[in-house]
C-alpha cells in the first residue's frame, strides 16, 4: 500500500473556516536539500490568523524543511531582496542541489530562486566550448555553476556581484563545485565593471527588473555574432512585446543588426505577469 501525501490545501482545510479555503496557497518554494531546507511561501492577508498553522503544516509535509519563511511585500532595496516573516524558526543557510551541482545560499541575505533551474539548464545547453561569458548581477553564481557543469570546456565566466553576502557565497559555490580558474568573481558595480570586458561571446542579463538599463552596454560588450540573453517582464496577453520593443530600440540606436533567436517564458513573476527571456544575436559592422 503506497501512502499518498496530502497537499498543503488538504492538510489545512479542516483547520480554517470554509470561506477561506480558496485563499490557501497552492504552492511554495523550497531551497535546500534533504540535509536541511527552507520553505518560502506567500500568504494572503485573509489568512493572517492562520499563518503559523500553515507554517507547521509545511513542516509536516516536508520532513527535510527546518525553517519556514513568509514573503512580506515585494522585492526592495539596493539588492532587490524580499523581506521575510519567520513562521517556523530555524537555520536559513542551506546547500541546495540542482542536478549535478550544489548551491550554498541564505535566501534572507541574497536573492536565489530554485524555480529558475529549468532556465539555467536551457542556457547551459546553448553554451559552446571556448566561450567567454559576462554574467552581471550574478548573485551566488547559479548560472555560472550550471553552465560550467554542463559545458566544462567553457573558457571563462566573468561573474559580477554588488551584494557582499552573495559574492562570498559565490566564492563558496566555486569551491564546492571545483570550478576554480573557470569563474572570475568580481565584487562591485556592474555598470562600472562591465565596460572592462569587450569581445565576449555571451552576456547573461538575468535581472528582470532593471536589466534594460544595461542592455546597451551588453550589446557593446559582445563580439560580432555574440549572444545577449535579455530578461524582462511581460504580461499574459503579450509576454514578449515590451522586451522586444526595448531590445530593438537599443539595437537601432547603436547601429547593430540584432536577431531574436529565441523567446522563453521563464516562470510566473506575479499574477498575469511573466519573467521572460530573449536570446539576441548581435551583428556588428
Amino acid at each position: 500500500m503506497i501512502d499518498i501525501m496530502p497537499t498543503l490545501k488538504e492538510l489545512i482545510k479542516p483547520l480554517i473556516p470554509r470561506e477561506l479555503w480558496d485563499k490557501i496557497p497552492r504552492s511554495f518554494d523550497i531551497v535546500g536539500s534533504r540535509s536541511g531546507a527552507v520553505a518560502i511561501i506567500e500568504i494572503p492577508p485573509e489568512l493572517e490568523d492562520y499563518k503559523l498553522i500553515i507554517g507547521e503544516a509545511i513542516i509536516k509535509l516536508n520532513k527535510h524543511v527546518k525553517t519556514v519563511l513568509r514573503k512580506v511585500g515585494a522585492r526592495e532595496g539596493e539588492f532587490r531582496l524580499y523581506r521575510f516573516e519567520v513562521l517556523v524558526p530555524g537555520p536559513t543557510e542551506v546547500i541546495h542541489r540542482e542536478g549535478n551541482y550544489l548551491i550554498k545560499v541564505d535566501p534572507t541575505k541574497t536573492y536565489f530562486s530554485s524555480r529558475d533551474q529549468g532556465d539555467r539548464e536551457d542556457i547551459a545547453r546553448q553554451v559552446m566550448p571556448g566561450e567567454v561569458i559576462l554574467y552581471p548581477f550574478a548573485g551566488v553564481g547559479p548560472y555560472a555553476v550550471a553552465i560550467l557543469r554542463k559545458q566544462p570546456f567553457t573558457r571563462l565566466v566573468i561573474a559580477i556581484e554588488l551584494n557582499e553576502y552573495a559574492y562570498y557565497y559565490m566564492l563558496d559555490n566555486i569551491k564546492l563545485n571545483k570550478l576554480e580558474g573557470k569563474v572570475l568573481p568580481l565584487l562591485g558595480d556592474a555598470a562600472r565593471l562591465m565596460q572592462l570586458f569587450c569581445g565576449v561571446d555571451r552576456v547573461i542579463l538575468t535581472l528582470p527588473l532593471g536589466a534594460h538599463k544595461f542592455l546597451g552596454q551588453s550589446l557593446m560588450c559582445v563580439k560580432n555574432g555574440g549572444i545577449v540573453h535579455f530578461y524582462h517582464l511581460g504580461t499574459e496577453e503579450n509576454p514578449y512585446g515590451d522586451a522586444e520593443a526595448i531590445a530593438m530600440s537599443y539595437c537601432r540606436e547603436l547601429g547593430y543588426d540584432c536577431l531574436i533567436l529565441g523567446r522563453r517564458i521563464v516562470r510566473d513573476y506575479a499574477p498575469y505577469v511573466y519573467k521572460v527571456r530573449l536570446d539576441i544575436r548581435v551583428g556588428k559592422f
